[in-house]
């Protein structure tokens, strides 16, 4: 009975070894295929990135060549704006990427430019602009006055704490549930406008075709000749007596090549109904110097968003900043 006892004994440890042993086997080998698949991942993620940095390099010649080509005008008959999103075969994905000007949209830092000081208003034109933009877009589902939501906007930015007429400054963001302070500096994109007062989601998804944010820069210099029909409401925000219907009929009746003048554009402006061009002529341009680079790239079965700003200006292009993910 003691040697049948010490053979079984031996026998249930035996057993006990091998089932830990292959226990232990079963976790090393699991732990290796997900070491693997990261490892896997992450050289697609990384491969992803560098057909991205290649879209940019590409965008940043077709600027390059653009300028090059007529240095006096920025149009939508260009090679940066003609290439448009169509995706590109690459080896095992695809690489798309679309250039849209930022001087086509009304630049949020703008509203942070002083007040005129011979002006009898305390404001600027960005600020008249954007409450025009806002009081005329149809259907804006806010719960705020348009008139507050563009003197919030005016508030963010400034740099003072006096809240000007029915904006909002830092003692209405810090009697919130989740109190916040206000910026008092520049926007660095347009999402953060969702921060300010009376711009709600469904406000946003309305206004966002219309703005956008150069980074560090207060520029207001819109270029006539890259404005889509749907962006027309701009030109009525910034040009008095001119509607939006009258706009859309200055949009058409660009030329294939875009306007060679400022004359030549407020001459059509004029035919429309647009009245004191002349206080508005420095808000207008025809060449652009900021544009946006919006890339995907997919590789396999992993997908690599970014969003780069660039800076053109002679023969020269500059990278000024680069967002992963999402858009800015």
């Amino acid at each position: 009975m003691d040697k049948h006892s010490s053979r079984g004994a031996a026998l249930v440890i035996v057993l006990f070894i091998v089932a830990l042993a292959a226990i232990l086997a079963v976790e090393m080998s699991a732990n290796l295929m997900v070491q693997v698949q990261k490892s896997t991942n992450l050289q697609g993620h990384q491969q992803a990135k560098w057909y991205a940095y290649g879209a940019e390099e590409l965008a940043i010649k077709a600027l390059i060549q653009s300028k090059k080509d007529d240095a006096e005008k920025t149009t939508l008959e260009q090679v940066w704006a003609t290439q448009g999103d169509v995706p590109y075969p690459v080896d095992n994905g695809t690489l798309s990427g679309k250039i849209t000007d930022l001087q086509a949209c009304l630049n949020l830092n703008a509203l942070a430019v002083e007040p005129d000081p011979n002006s009898a208003e305390k404001t600027n034109p960005a600020h008249k602009a954007l409450f025009a933009l806002l009081e005329n877009i149809d259907d804006l589902p806010a719960n705020e006055s348009e008139e507050a939501m563009a003197d919030s906007v005016f508030d963010w930015l400034d740099s003072d704490s006096i809240t000007y007429r029915s904006g909002a400054e830092e003692d209405e963001y810090l009697s919130r549930e989740f109190p916040y302070m206000t910026a008092n500096s520049l926007f660095a994109s347009t999402s953060e406008l969702r921060l300010v007062k009376g711009f709600n989601p469904l406000v946003m998804e309305k206004v966002l075709p219309f703005i956008c944010v150069i980074p560090g820069s207060k520029l207001l210099s819109i270029n006539v000749n890259t404005l889509a029909p749907e962006q027309a409401l701009i030109l009525s925000a910034l040009i008095d007596e001119l509607s939006l219907s009258g706009a859309e009929a200055v949009i058409a009746a660009r030329p294939q090549a875009g306007f060679d003048s400022k004359d030549e554009f407020f001459e059509v402006v004029q035919q429309q109904g647009g009245k004191n061009v002349k206080a508005v002529e420095n808000l207008f341009d025809m060449k652009s110097s900021y544009f946006k680079l919006q890339t995907q790239a997919n590789f396999v079965d992993l997908r690599f968003s970014m969003t780069t700003l660039l800076y053109a200006e002679n023969g020269d292009v500059t990278i000024l900043a680069r967002k992963f993910g999402g858009v800015q």
